[in-house]
């Protein structure tokens, strides 16, 4: 119980600092105020003794209730021990801490979160490292723990995300998993986000740009001619296998219903027949149960839903994007095991389904190039697990790009026409958006807490 409580407290602690921590005016990169004893009425009532620790200072403290976490915890959760059993599956675990402190530390590399001494933020998009020793001393920190945490048992050996799991995996274990929530069996989600056609109300729909993100089954980008991408049929090209685990799209049956998606004027899935329907031609895949005619009135059914907090994929990402940063694509950097390259081939091919390395070649000449894979490879493995909102910020890459989406059309005869249209704006073009302001009654009641760029 000691050990999941330290380890609570470093996970709300880290949920702290990825909101709340960044850069100040003054070119600080500040955290939060790390307390870690009972505040007692009297401390309560001073609330302007307490001020922002560094970024820094955070992550250490971060890191050290990781470490005496697993020091009390089981690596994993195993067997029939009443306790440590297979029936604790999904709590804290030594592993989910090992995890977790990859985490921090690779948010803790990020240039975002560097003071000016080490990288200067220019503009949007735009920043210099000012000190490359110091900056790639601390990629190389998360490459060689991450590469200890992939040489633990359970750990060695990828596997691909298992959709069904996400939305009615039961009771058995998830070999992907290492942190989760479930909720008890219900039909919440799918509620929420199936198309209105099927008693749902498409909160969440996908964007083309997300669309576009996903490669050929060759591994090119459709933006490459070598992909056999065609404008005018964009579905008749064979996708990388996350494209269908996230994404129904014209003409996809539904599930295992025996209707397809139509969101041409006046189909049963577009605008003109519910208010609720895509803006983007596109309903959510990833998280929904399959079952036919699951939302039916009268008959509705039920399945328990996990949300991954933590997934062991998460770890290879981030060894992967560390080691290049740190090494380069191909070097097996000192005291680690594989190289980034290695690590994204592997992905691609269990995940994804390619097996052609031209284009991760092509990509691996430089790391910059590379960068930019790893970037979209964890775009598209964590598409909706919140983490792409934060990649974003934390990589100072631009966050005003407009929302897009597929509109089609059909004729008298039938055939299908496909045009990319804008779907809104997303006017985020200052740089204090790459970081969240304090609460304001928080400001209010303590002028000693440094508000962060911008705010």
């Amino acid at each position: 119980m000691r050990g999941e409580a330290i380890f609570l407290r470093a996970w709300c602690s880290f949920n702290l600092l990825r909101m709340y921590g960044g850069k100040t005016d003054n070119g600080q990169v500040l955290g939060y105020p790390i307390v870690t004893h009972y505040i007692t009425p009297e401390e309560a009532a001073h609330p302007e003794s307490f001020s922002r620790d560094s970024y820094e200072d955070c992550v250490k403290q971060i890191c050290y209730d990781c470490d005496e976490a697993m020091a009390l915890l089981p690596l994993t959760y195993s067997g029939g021990d009443a306790i440590l059993g297979d029936q604790a599956f999904g709590r804290a675990s030594g592993l989910s801490a090992a995890a977790l402190k990859v985490r921090t530390l690779l948010y803790a590399a990020s240039p975002a979160y560097q003071p000016d001494n080490i990288v200067r933020l220019n503009g949007m998009g735009d920043y210099t490292v000012v000190d490359e020793t110091a900056y790639q001393a601390k990629w190389e920190r998360v490459a060689n723990y991450a590469d200890e945490v992939l040489a633990m048992s359970g750990m060695k050996n990828y596997s691909a995300l298992v959709p069904k799991d996400l939305y009615d995996g039961g009771d058995a274990q998830s070999a992907e998993f290492l942190f989760r929530t479930f909720v008890g069996r219900n039909h919440g989600l799918e509620q929420r986000h199936y198309p209105p056609f099927y008693f749902g109300n498409a909160q969440t729909t996908p964007s083309q740009n997300l669309a576009d993100a996903f490669p050929a089954k060759n591994g090119f980008p459709i933006t490459d001619s070598r992909s056999l991408y065609d404008e005018t049929d964009p579905y008749d090209c064979q996708r990388d296998n996350r494209f269908d685990v996230n994404l129904y799209y014209q003409g996809r049956q539904f599930g295992a219903n025996s209707s397809y998606i139509d969101v041409t004027p006046g189909g049963k899935d577009s605008g003109y027949m519910n208010v609720n329907a895509t803006r983007t031609g596109y309903y959510l895949a990833k998280f929904m149960n399959t079952v036919a005619d699951f939302l039916k009135p009268l008959e509705e059914q039920d399945s328990r839903h996990y949300n991954p907090m933590l997934r062991k994929a998460e770890v290879w990402f981030n060894f992967a994007e560390a080691s290049n940063e740190a090494f380069g694509p191909k070097v097996v950097g000192p005291g680690c095991t594989k190289s980034a390259y290695d690590v994204i081939k592997t992905i691609r091919e269990k995940s994804g389904g390619i097996t052609d390395v031209t284009y991760l070649d092509e990509m691996a000449a430089s790391k910059e190039t590379f960068r930019t894979l790893i970037q979209n490879e964890r775009r598209i493995e964590f598409a909706f697990e919140n983490q792409r909102f934060w990649d974003l910020r934390r990589w100072l890459l631009p966050l005003n790009e407009p929302i897009y989406g597929m509109q089609v059309t059909r004729d008298g005869s039938g055939d299908e026409a496909f045009k990319v249209v804008k779907v809104e704006d997303r006017p985020l073009n200052d740089v204090r958006y790459y970081y969240m302001p304090l609460p304001y009654l928080e400001v209010q009641k303590n002028p000693n807490l440094i508000n962060n760029k911008g705010w």
